[in-house]
């Protein structure tokens, strides 16, 4: 079954608003992840195992993180990759 990018977004945002310990509300569609709520590389490696483990995905080893990155972005990458 194909990724729904809506529920992706929904989804990626609860992740990142775990792993910052943030309100999930704080974590909107298009945020900029690093410049408005300090996510670091090592953060954004977790959320993309989480996803990949969730969706059963094979990403790169290192996947290039979006610029900007966003849950908007993220998502959009990760149904790339699932092609």
């Amino acid at each position: 079954m194909p990724l729904d990018r809506d529920e992706l977004i929904s989804e990626l945002k609860t992740m990142y608003a775990q792993v910052l310990e943030y309100p999930p509300e704080v974590v909107t569609d298009d945020i900029d992840l690093e410049a408005e709520l300090g996510v670091d590389s090592l953060q954004h490696q977790l959320v993309l195992a989480q996803a990949s483990e969730r969706w059963q995905l094979s990403l790169p080893p290192e996947a290039d993180a979006p610029s900007p990155l966003t849950p908007a972005s993220v998502a959009d990458y990760l149904l790339r990759s699932s092609s």
